[in-house]
């Protein structure tokens, strides 16, 4: 079995359940529920994140250096590592007031 028949299906399965995670976001952190552990508690944080090129990219390598093995752990790997720097710079972006949009 060549190294692309096994890593494909694990690829594909990834990229669409990660494909299906922005339109099932939500758009308050007061309409997420408590975490009840600590694998929640780091999706609830990223909840906010969306699926970018770069993203993908990183759960890509990381699936073919582990030889197909392991998504899970990448896909969370890609979202500490890169989420933070999205949501910083979303922040950086806004207005720091509401105000400040109007003038």
């Amino acid at each position: 079995m060549s190294l692309a028949t096994r890593i494909l299906p694990g690829i594909a399965a990834v990229l669409l359940l990660l494909s299906l995670s922005p339109a099932m976001a939500v758009e308050q952190e007061s309409d997420l529920p408590p975490a009840t552990n600590a694998l929640e508690r780091m999706h609830l944080k990223h909840a906010k994140c969306v699926w970018t090129q770069e993203i993908g990219d990183y759960i890509y390598q990381c699936l073919k250096a582990n030889f197909g093995m392991n998504a899970h752990w990448c896909h969370n790997e890609a979202m500490e590592v890169l989420c933070p720097k999205q949501l910083e710079a979303a922040r950086a972006d806004a207005p720091a007031t509401p105000d400040a949009r109007k003038e």
